[in-house]
């Protein structure tokens, strides 16, 4: 057990080092050799852990779609705040909170790289979808939402506010965004079945 508990240590060294690298000297720049310096670790036990650098790269994207699952549940426990705002709170912390973290999506929305966009998507939906399937559940419960369709309109919600907000595949001006934020919303109470204005507080976060 210790054995794999150093090993599994060893690993997120690796990444943590590999997602500063990334995001200070850029992907292209960063050599697996720099990774290692700064790890004080040798070549064979870096391949013990990563196959490549885009498989490091990889390992990040499932971390940083983990971090955002885990600021949704903490926000999805708070029952202080109203259902359908902690839903959409819980979709919008879904982007990266770390300095930097657009470098990490740029990569990720290369042409190239596009299974790494894939798998982003897969993952965030997979982790993401019965978190908020419980969420819907306990709307429908206290006859607040009005759906017959929870856990599409979960990935529904899920892919377009992902797609929607993410600046790097929507080439939308800046002033654009409230209005796309507020249209969005408003969107939301439709999909859920919930009285309009219900996201009325949470829009003016956007006025």
């Amino acid at each position: 057990m210790k054995t794999v508990k150093e090993g599994e240590v060893r690993k997120q060294e690796i990444l943590m080092v590999a997602r500063e690298l990334f995001v200070t000297k850029g992907y292209d720049q960063t050599s697996v050799n720099d990774i290692l310096k700064i790890v004080d670790i040798a070549k064979g036990t870096f391949y013990y852990y990563f196959k490549s650098k885009e498989e490091v790269l990889a390992a990040i994207i499932l971390d940083i779609v983990e971090e955002g699952a885990k600021r949704a549940e903490q926000i999805l426990k708070d029952k202080s705040v109203p259902l359908i705002s902690r839903i959409m709170m819980a979709i919008m912390a879904q982007s990266p909170e770390f300095e930097g973290s657009e470098a990490i999506r740029d990569e990720m929305h290369k042409v190239e790289n596009a299974k790494l966009e894939q798998l982003y998507t897969k993952t965030m939906l997979k982790r993401m979808t019965p978190l908020l399937e419980g969420a819907v559940a306990e709307g429908l419960e206290a006859d607040f939402f009005h759906l017959d369709y929870p856990r599409e309109t979960v990935e529904s919600m899920l892919l377009l506010g992902h797609m929607l907000f993410d600046c790097n595949i929507m080439d939308w001006e800046i002033e654009e965004y409230p209005i796309k934020i507020k249209g969005f919303l408003t969107n939301m109470e439709r999909m859920l079945g919930t009285g309009e204005g219900e996201l009325n507080d949470f829009l003016q976060m956007f006025a």
